[in-house]
């Protein structure tokens, strides 16, 4: 099968170029349709109780909570209550909340209770909350930037509205910014270790294809993430390269032992593809793992990473094997001596230290493992760029007014009295600044009738009484989510019977923190398991999985531990994302580090073929390795938007720590636990470890390579 696919992919590749073009324009083209989704409590579970609550706003309400906060110096209530009308008069504004709808202006100042009086107005700027309802012919970044010109440079302004526009305005210019830092990176690593000039061109051909293909086809979904989109193509380059590497590499070792171009081409296809199919089936099944979690941006970021490590194997066996027997010439006269230095001398330490390099590694588990369950997360995704208007408006507001989270409530309609109890029993709260809601409005005396229409139709609906909480709450940390439970506990004291709806950025926080936590154990779980079931069917072993799986958890776990160590919090994304994105895609050098290893023992002694495999194999995964860990920190420096940034910096710092497991720890384990491979490892058979290797001579080697490859023979036999 495989050497009749070799065979029509040397045959038609012309037609393989042609086809991958054409298809590659197209994607190129589709990708800039694609929707962008930058609302993460979109994707809690339809049954966790804030997302009931904002389908409950929304199907009673015309508006939503308030989503803006600004603050405009007021020298007086006058100036104050002339900006609301304002305000209230911009297309896409649905309401204005302001003092005046919580205390009655016409009573001194100084007589209103103070704590209410401070939420709005404060040493002579007085914080409007704002509700606004953007749409696809206003998005947020546009209405943000008209209303800094209505406001001017004196006005601060924030809130979701706030973060919605700055990740548009970042995920739109950053991933270009990502691109161009990021490439050449790739390319001076493939330039310095690769034997061609030509090949890294070769390399970044395919790989883009793979990206324009996987980009395209997202068109299928009704949006993607922002973090998808951010991160997406980048990982994508990152976590294939090596796919191509290890094809090229089969392709020159079989031309330097005299297979002429079309031979040596089918048959580094026919022996690449088990690797690299199983490197290839595991990173996909890790990415996979993502699809189980309750909190949907893990369907999002799985399903578009998985298809994009499929479309990336698809062009490293389609389209690389036709350029380059097409380009054969070109590769041979920009041929250059290796730069990448021998591993001979370093193979031989690191068998020599075997001992104590197994010993530390047994040390460190259980401490690693303990460190890394014992994170603080963060669920959040609102940082902006340093000395930006959002930081200094952000610093402004929380200075004077503190941290103001806006929440709604939705009681049933008509028991005004025990709505009544109810909002003195929250306003009682510290944390509560303010409560606007129809019995307060009432309460101050004012007929029904004379109250604004615009008023309230935000507060009354068919079947609830809605009250607009203003929260002092900060974004997120440990009293966040103790004043949500308690705010959410109050209400179900007044309400046993469950009849009530409460939602806000402190609510949705505390949902996802429940889900996720529910999230982690399931998609880490079933990560290790389909690779380890990817492992066992590839070499058909029931040690190599547990050693490989091992070597690799056990950098996931140091790698977790970092953040805990230094006291530095994680953002959920960043602890989800690596369990599976590491084990996927760095389980790949542990593959070929174990494929080389059990090839030469059946040759040499356990010893020399640990030495052997160390010193043959680290140059063809450190390259790899390198281009993955520097484009993920071109993400964490480069990117203004914290989940993005978090996640390059943990993905990076994971795949050097990967590569010094495989590097350091497998060849030591492989070795030392040689006996148990063999007995548990279907139709294997190593020499005997007293034996010692005899150098064939190259002859020989490429005649014994000849029968072995023969395209005459089952392709089943090459791989058992």
């Amino acid at each position: 099968m495989m050497n009749k696919l070799a065979n029509l992919i040397v045959k038609g590749r012309v037609i393989v170029v042609i086809v991958f073009l054409v298809l590659s324009i197209i994607c190129g083209y589709l990708a800039t349709k694609v929707k962008v989704n930058y609302d993460l409590t979109s994707y809690l579970p339809k049954d966790a109780r804030s997302t009931i609550a904002i389908d409950e706003v929304m199907a009673e309400y015309t508006d939503n909570i308030p989503n803006l906060e600004i603050g405009i110096p007021c020298e007086t209530i006058t100036d104050a209550l002339k900006f609301k009308k304002e305000l209230q008069a911009l297309e896409h504004v649905n309401s204005v909340l302001w003092l005046d709808d919580q205390v009655d202006i016409g009573i001194p100042l100084a007589l209103s209770d103070q704590k209410f009086v401070d939420g709005f107005y404060k040493d002579g700027m007085a914080l409007f909350q704002v509700t606004v309802d953007t749409s696809e012919d206003m998005p947020e970044l546009e209405f943000l930037t008209n209303l800094y010109d209505l406001v001017g440079e004196d006005a601060a302004v924030r809130g979701q509205l706030v973060e919605h526009a700055h990740m548009q305005s970042a995920t739109t210019s950053e991933v270009t910014s990502i691109a161009t830092y990021a490439i050449p990176i790739a390319f001076a690593i493939l330039l310095f270790t690769t034997t061609s000039w030509f090949e890294p061109v070769l390399f970044m051909v395919v790989i883009f294809s793979g990206v324009l293909l996987n980009m395209g086809t997202n068109l299928i979904f009704d949006d993607i993430s922002f973090i998808t989109q951010s991160i997406g193509a980048i990982l994508q380059l990152a976590v294939s390269m090596d796919y191509g590497i290890f094809i090229l590499h089969r392709f020159s070792e079989y031309r330097g032992e005299g297979y002429d171009i079309k031979e040596a081409m089918k048959m580094a296809i026919v022996k690449s593809v088990a690797p690299v199919l199983a490197s290839a089936l595991t990173t996909i099944f890790g990415f996979l793992a993502l699809v189980f979690m309750r909190f949907g941006i893990g369907f999002d970021l799985g399903i578009v990473l998985a298809k994009g490590v499929f479309f990336s194997l698809l062009s490293s066996f389609l389209l690389l094997p036709a350029l380059t027997t097409l380009t054969y010439k070109l590769i041979d006269k920009t041929t250059h001596r290796s730069f990448i230095p021998s591993f001979e001398k370093p193979s031989r330490w690191i068998i020599k230290f075997g001992i104590p390099i197994l010993i530390v590694a047994a040390i460190v588990v259980v401490p690693s493992f303990l460190a890394q369950r014992s994170n603080r997360l963060l669920y959040g995704a609102r940082t902006y760029p340093a000395k930006s208007r959002q930081e200094r408006d952000c610093l402004l507001l929380e200075e004077r007014f503190g941290n103001n989270v806006p929440m709604a409530l939705l009681v049933p309609r008509g028991d005004w009295a025990h709505e009544g109890q109810l909002v003195d029993a929250l306003t009682d709260m510290p944390e509560v600044k303010s409560a606007i809601g129809y019995v307060t409005a009432v309460g101050r005396g004012i007929p029904n009738e004379i109250l604004p229409e615009r008023l309230m139709s935000s507060l009354l609906s068919e079947h609830y009484s809605r009250i607009i909480l203003i929260v002092d709450s900060p974004d997120e940390a440990p009293e966040t989510f103790d004043t949500a439970e308690k705010i959410r506990a109050t209400v179900d004291a007044a309400y046993p019977d469950g009849n009530t709806h409460l939602t806000g950025a402190n609510m949705v926080l505390l949902d996802m923190r429940s889900t996720i936590n529910k999230d982690i154990l399931i998609v880490d779980g079933l990560a290790i398991l389909a690779i380890a079931l990817v492992i066992m069917f590839t070499f058909r072993s029931l040690m190599i999985p547990l050693i490989l799986v091992l070597t690799i958890e056990l950098s996931i776990w140091i790698n977790l531990a970092i953040p805990y160590l230094t006291g530095i919090p994680l953002n959920f994304i960043g602890f989800l994302v690596i369990s599976t994105v590491q084990l996927g895609a760095t389980v790949d050098y542990a593959i070929l580090m174990t494929q080389h290893y059990l090839d030469h023992r059946v040759e040499l002694n356990r010893k020399d073929a640990a030495t052997h495999t160390f010193a043959t194999v680290a140059g063809s995964i450190i390259p790899p390795a390198l281009i993955l860990a520097s484009v993920c920190y071109v993400l964490y420096f480069s990117s203004s938007l914290s989940v993005v940034s978090e996640l390059g910096r943990v993905l990076g710092r994971g795949a050097l720590t990967s590569l010094f497991m495989v590097l350091f720890l497998l060849p030591n384990l492989l070795r030392f636990f040689d006996p148990l491979i063999e007995k548990t490892t279907w139709k294997l058979k190593f020499l005997p470890d007293k034996h010692t290797y005899r150098r064939k001579s190259r002859d020989a080697s490429a005649r014994r390579h000849k029968e072995h490859f023969s395209l005459k023979k089952d392709p089943q036999e090459d791989f058992s």
